[in-house]
């Protein structure tokens, strides 16, 4: 329905309460689903519109390439930079080319539903994030190792119940504002409610399968690698001249390496260098001058120990282990590290005979045939540890 220009002309529409005008909507003539429209899309679409970057990625049709465009000119395309920004994640998008999403949609309601004008059974859906997970504050994540991971477990959960495209990476997506036909109220959802109740729809069992190509699952497991092997080697750059910088360019090598090694055959493709380089720079900074570590551990090949938990007067006091001492130090305290490795993998094997035969009972309560491969998928446990525990208890009984 169009509506005239003095239907538009609601000078104080800010100062109405959301009940106030949709009673001055609705006498002006306008249908309920024109005034949903005003009340929740289009502030929706205004916020959408305002957290877009200065030069989003545009495009009218993907397989011609995109290209970074002014905010204006873009919104004047067909698909537009829905995610991958490298200050924030505002949203999760959704590909799906399924008719399935109809009924699923209702269930958990995203924020709004985009469908194809040529082939409606597929769409594009949007579960807006309020708060969005700021990635250019450190402070915004103190406390948190990775703040990539639960968005990556809140997008393969969304993946798995939709039955989403998985080859989908989340950068472009329908442009809102230039499609007439757009479902959905503008519903927000912040992270923690949207898992909590993913969890309840969906078996965690089937999100698994889709943690590897969730939007950010790349950026996650890159970071996991990048962060654990700054960590070992950021001793060797404290203190020295340019060492930050050094640091810096030891980290973007080895993550540029991990990035074309771990995502070869990656449904997606290895990450962009951008995006490589947002990683890098996390990790860098965050590293090097925040890191204190857990224990003072000798790094690998460089006769010297990590000290970094300790304060910068402290550490001045405490000579590093070189040659004969780190030999000493190692053999004395050889013992102590044995007697903690042999009462952890105790640990470890009593949890995985816990599980294995909490798996046995069901499957033998299911009628299941039991074998190794049938316990390990059973208890999560890997099929070696299932076979050898299997052999053990036939010999016993």
């Amino acid at each position: 329905m169009e509506r005239t220009e003095g239907q538009n002309a609601l000078p104080h529409r800010e100062d109405l309460s959301r009940q106030e005008l949709a009673q001055t909507l609705s006498q002006q003539g306008l249908s309920r689903r024109e005034i949903a429209r005003i009340l929740f899309q289009e502030p929706y679409l205004a916020a959408f519109q305002e957290r877009l970057p200065r030069y989003p990625y545009a495009t009218d049709d993907p397989r011609q390439g995109m290209r970074p465009r002014r905010k204006e000119k873009a919104l004047e395309h067909v698909y537009i930079q829905v995610g991958r920004y490298p200050h924030a994640i505002f949203r999760i998008v959704l590909d799906l080319d399924e008719p399935t999403w109809w009924d699923a949609m209702d269930r958990i309601p995203p924020t709004l539903t985009i469908p194809n004008p040529r082939e409606p059974w597929k769409a594009h859906i949007v579960y807006e994030l309020d708060p969005p997970i700021w990635l250019a504050s450190p402070k915004a994540h103190e406390g948190q190792a990775n703040p990539f991971a639960l968005v990556r477990e809140v997008d393969a959960l969304l993946r798995a119940y939709f039955g989403a495209d998985p080859a989908y990476n989340g950068l472009l997506g329908r442009n809102p504002l230039a499609h007439a036909h757009l479902i959905g109220g503008g519903k927000l959802w912040d992270l923690p409610s949207l898992l909590e109740e993913l969890r309840e729809l969906t078996p965690r069992r089937r999100a698994l399968a889709y943690l590897d190509t969730a939007t950010y699952g790349r950026n996650c497991a890159l970071f996991d690698q990048v962060r654990a092997f700054a960590y070992g080697v950021v001793a060797m750059y404290r203190g020295k001249p340019n060492g930050f910088e050094l640091f810096r360019q030891a980290v973007a090598h080895e993550a540029h390496r991990l990035n074309r090694e771990l995502f070869r055959g990656h449904p997606q493709g290895p990450l962009p260098p951008n995006e490589v380089g947002w990683v890098v720079k996390s990790v860098a900074k965050w590293t090097f001058y925040r890191y204190r570590g857990a224990k003072v551990w000798p790094v690998s090949g460089t006769g010297r120990p990590d000290r970094s938990r300790l304060s910068p007067a402290a550490r001045a006091l405490v000579e590093p282990l070189e040659g004969e001492k780190l030999e000493s130090h190692l053999e004395a305290t050889r013992p102590k590290r044995t007697a903690n490795l042999e009462v952890a993998n105790r640990k470890r094997r009593g949890k995985a005979e816990e599980a294995l035969v909490e798996a046995l009972k069901r499957l033998q309560a299911r009628g299941e045939a039991i074998t190794a491969r049938a316990l390990a998928r059973e208890a999560g446990v890997s099929p070696a540890t299932a076979s050898r525990w299997l052999q053990r208890m036939r010999g016993q009984g």
